[in-house]
């Protein structure tokens, strides 16, 4: 086979549209590619973003139920301003059922608080010390919520077991809507 001018020209010609094929339709379509793949990385990585930012949703959803669980089962401990008188009379009865001797009780003003109010109750009492061991542990069950924050006990010297104590006791209740500690607020 001879080659000639014809033939290096026709070769010539030939790879000169295989260089401008390859410029003009294979880069530009690689270039496309390369883009999209791109575009692909970068919508993978938003939406691997987003399933971890929702990922706790669920688990965030059911700690608010927990919590309000919570909440009504406190609100539920809480009575009403007008049950107050009850209470400090079931707390009196629980006194004398332990052999203890009442000396004084007296209401110190109410605390206010976002939705409950805080009822502290000064109480002195006497008798025996098991007595009122057994007083603070039914204290401890009543079913509403009480505190006790101030406690102070003195062994009466001539008695064996006896003792008087002075206490704070705090009873924590629910305001009625129309009263002045709901207004405090």
């Amino acid at each position: 086979m001879k080659f000639g001018i014809r033939e290096i020209i026709f070769v010539a010609v030939m790879l000169g549209l295989l260089a401008s094929t390859n410029y003009f339709v294979f880069s530009k379509a690689n270039k496309r590619k390369a883009e999209r793949l791109a575009d692909i990385r970068q919508r993978q990585t938003a939406l691997s973003n987003l399933q971890q930012a929702t990922a706790g949703i669920e688990d965030l959803n059911r700690k608010i139920d927990d919590l309000q669980k919570a909440i009504t089962f406190f609100e539920s401990k809480l009575p009403q301003e007008k049950e107050v008188d009850k209470i400090l009379r079931e707390v009196s009865q629980m006194a004398e059922a332990n052999s203890l001797q009442t000396k004084s009780i007296k209401t110190l003003p109410a605390v206010p608080g976002p939705n409950y109010s805080e009822q502290p109750i000064q109480m002195n009492l006497s008798g025996d010390f098991n007595g009122y061991y057994s007083f603070l542990l039914q204290l401890e069950k009543l079913p509403r919520i009480t505190r006790v924050t101030q406690m102070n006990l003195q062994k009466i010297s001539d008695r064996d077991g006896e003792m008087q104590a002075g206490m704070t006791l705090s009873i924590f209740f629910e305001p009625d809507n129309g009263s002045s500690v709901a207004h405090a607020n």
